[in-house]
C-alpha cells in the first residue's frame, strides 16, 4: 500500500473531493491538483500524474492512506448504447444538481464532464474518470497519457501474420512486472482499434492545445471513444433521473479486432545452460513490509529498474466479448550457469526489493528513487454474474421506500491470500457492503459474493462511532472470511456486535422489510 506524501491533514479523515488540472513543473514532471475535504473545506495538493490509478473521487483517507470500505456514492449499473452519444459541460454545472460543492475553485469548477443517457437516465462522469477508468490501468500508461505517441513508445514492433493475427513486441519502457497476458489483451485493445488508440492519444493533444491557448490551466480532456452496447458498473450520487458517477469500476461486451496475440518483452527469455561457476550472492533479506511512502522531493527521480515493486490496488473490471488465444514468445536468451557455486557479497541482486520510499514518475538513467508500478486489472467476459443481483435489488428498494434512511452501497473486493479470493472462473471474489443511517443509528449490511454455491449468511454490523474503526473491522472481517475458506471466523465474531441474517427465496419488498428489523 502507498501512503501520499506530501499529507497537510495530519491524522484527520478527508475525502478525495474532485480532481483539477495538470501542469509541468521546472523537473519536466507532470503533477496534478487533487481536493480533499474534511469537514466543510477542502485544500488542494499537487501529486504526480503516475498516482492517477489510483485516485478515485469519493474516497476516504486518513494519514495519506485509502480506506477500501469507506467510499462516498453507491454502487450501479447501466446499458449504454454508445458512450460518444452525448454533451459535454463544465463540472460546475453539473455538480449543482447533486448538490456537490466545488469552492469557488476555478481548477475543480472548469472541469469537464460528459453527459449521456441510457435507459431513460442521464449519467454524467468526468472527463478525468474517463481517463482514468479506460487508460490510466498503471503508472507508466499513466505517465504515457502526457507523452506525444505514449502507446507506441512502449513497443519496438508490432506486425500482422496469418490469419486476424498480431504479433507485438514490447521494449525496456514497460516493466517486467506489467507484462502478463491480460495487459496484453488490455494494451491490444489500446493499440488495435484505431479509435480507441486515437482517443488515448487525444489526452496529450488537448493538453498542448490548451497550453498554447493559457498558461494558467491545463485540463485533462479525452476525445470519448465510441464504445457501444457497454454494460458499465459504477459507484455514484443519484438525483431522481440523473446520476454523477464518481468511479467507473467495470466496463464489458468490448472487442479487439484479432484473434490471436503474439507478445515479447525483453524479459522474457529463453535458458542457456552452461557449466560455468554459479554465484550465490549474500544479499539483506526483502523487507516483507507492503507499506510505502510517495517520494516528495521533485529533484529526486526513479531510477530505471525493469523489475519493479508493485502495488496491487481496486482494480476496475474489463470484459472482453470475444476469447482471444495469447502466447509468450521468447527473443532473448539468459544464460544460466549451472558449475560449482561460490560466494559473493557484491551487487543488489536482480530480485524485486520493497524500499519505503518509492517514486511513481517517469523513471530515468541516474534516478535513485525505487520505482513503483500499480496493478489494477481484472479481465473477465462479464462485469455481472456475482449473484448479488437479489440483494442489489433489496438494498435499492430499502431505500427507496425509506426516505428516512441514508443507503449507500459499495461493491469491493476480497483480500488476497488464499484460494477464496477468487472465483472458480477466476476473477476477484468481492462482497456488497450497504451503509444503512437513521437518525437512531448506523449499520453496515455485508453480502459476500457467492455464484459458486456456498453458503454464506448476510452479515449485520452496527457502526462504531468513526469511519476508521469501521474500517479496520470490516478488513479484519473480511481478511479472516478469506483465511478461513468462506465462513466468518467464530472467533472474531464473539469480539464484535453482529446479527447473521439467513438467506431465503424472497422478493426485494418482502426481504428488505425483513432486514429493517435489523437495522432500525
Amino acid at each position: 500500500m502507498l501512503r501520499i506524501r506530501p499529507w497537510p491533514f495530519k491524522d484527520e479523515i478527508t475525502s478525495l473531493h474532485w480532481i483539477g488540472n495538470v501542469k509541468m513543473k521546472s523537473t519536466h514532471q507532470w503533477y496534478i491538483d487533487v481536493a480533499f475535504k474534511t469537514k466543510n473545506k477542502i485544500q488542494i495538493i499537487e501529486l504526480p500524474i503516475g498516482l492517477l490509478p489510483t485516485l478515485r473521487v469519493g474516497q476516504y483517507y486518513q494519514e495519506g492512506l485509502p480506506f477500501t470500505t469507506q467510499k462516498e456514492g453507491t454502487y450501479g449499473e447501466a446499458k449504454v448504447t454508445n458512450l460518444q452519444n452525448g454533451k459535454v459541460s463544465n463540472a460546475i454545472d453539473i455538480c449543482r444538481k447533486f448538490n456537490y460543492f466545488l469552492f469557488k475553485e476555478p481548477t475543480l469548477m472548469n472541469q469537464k464532464i460528459w453527459s449521456f443517457q441510457a435507459e431513460q437516465i442521464t449519467y454524467h462522469i468526468s472527463h478525468v474518470e474517463l481517463i482514468r477508468a479506460l487508460f490510466a490501468k498503471n503508472k507508466t500508461l499513466s505517465n504515457a497519457l502526457v507523452r506525444p505517441n505514449g502507446l507506441d513508445f512502449m513497443i519496438s514492433k508490432a506486425s500482422t501474420f496469418g490469419n486476424n493475427s498480431v504479433a507485438i513486441d514490447f521494449n525496456h519502457q514497460l516493466p517486467s512486472t506489467v507484462i502478463s497476458s491480460k495487459f496484453v489483451q488490455y494494451f491490444s485493445w489500446l493499440y488495435l482499434n484505431k479509435e480507441i488508440k486515437q482517443s488515448f492519444a487525444s489526452v496529450q493533444s488537448n493538453l498542448y492545445a490548451n497550453a498554447t491557448k493559457t498558461s494558467s490551466y491545463l485540463m485533462l480532456e479525452v476525445a470519448i471513444p465510441p464504445l457501444r452496447n457497454i454494460n458499465i458498473a459504477f459507484r455514484g450520487l443519484i438525483n431522481q433521473q440523473d446520476v454523477l458517477i464518481l468511479e467507473l469500476i467495470g466496463i464489458d461486451n468490448m472487442t479487439i479486432p484479432v484473434s490471436q496475440i503474439e507478445y515479447s518483452h525483453p524479459s522474457i527469455k529463453r535458458r542457456l545452460y552452461t557449466n560455468a561457476p554459479k554465484k550465490h550472492r549474500l544479499t539483506q533479506g526483502n523487507n516483507k513490509e507492503d507499506l510505502h511512502e510517495l517520494n516528495e522531493k521533485e529533484q529526486d527521480r526513479s531510477k530505471e529498474e525493469t523489475n519493479q515493486i508493485v502495488d496491487e490496488i481496486d482494480p476496475i473490471q474489463l470484459g472482453f466479448k470475444d476469447p482471444i488465444v495469447i502466447r509468450a514468445v521468447k527473443k532473448f536468451n539468459q544464460k544460466v550457469n549451472q558449475g560449482d557455486i561460490y560466494i559473493s557479497n557484491k551487487g543488489s541482486g536482480g530480485g524485486t526489493k520493497r524500499g519505503k520510499v518509492v517514486g511513481v514518475d517517469e523513471p530515468v538513467y541516474g534516478g535513485n528513487i525505487k520505482p513503483l508500478e500499480f496493478q489494477s486489472l481484472e479481465i473477465a467476459k462479464e462485469i455481472s454474474g456475482y449473484g448479488l443481483d437479489g440483494f442489489i435489488k433489496m438494498i435499492k428498494y430499502l431505500s427507496k421506500n425509506n426516505p428516512q434512511l441514508s443507503v449507500a452501497l459499495n461493491i469491493v473486493y476480497l483480500p488476497l491470500g488464499r484460494k477464496f479470493s477468487f472465483l472458480p472462473d477466476g476473477r476477484r471474489r468481492v462482497c456488497a457492503i450497504a451503509k444503512v443511517s437513521s437518525f437512531r443509528k448506523m449499520s453496515y449490511i455485508i453480502e459476500v459474493a457467492v455464484p459458486d454455491d456456498k453458503s454464506i449468511s448476510t452479515l449485520v454490523i452496527p457502526a462504531k462511532g468513526g469511519y476508521q474503526r469501521d474500517e479496520g473491522r470490516i478488513k479484519e472481517l473480511l481478511l479472516n472470511l478469506v483465511f478461513f475458506g468462506g465462513s466468518w471466523s467464530k472467533s472474531f465474531m464473539e469480539s464484535i456486535p453482529h446479527m447473521k441474517v439467513r438467506h431465503l427465496r424472497e422478493v426485494p419488498s418482502k426481504w428488505s422489510r425483513r432486514m429493517m428489523k435489523f437495522i432500525d
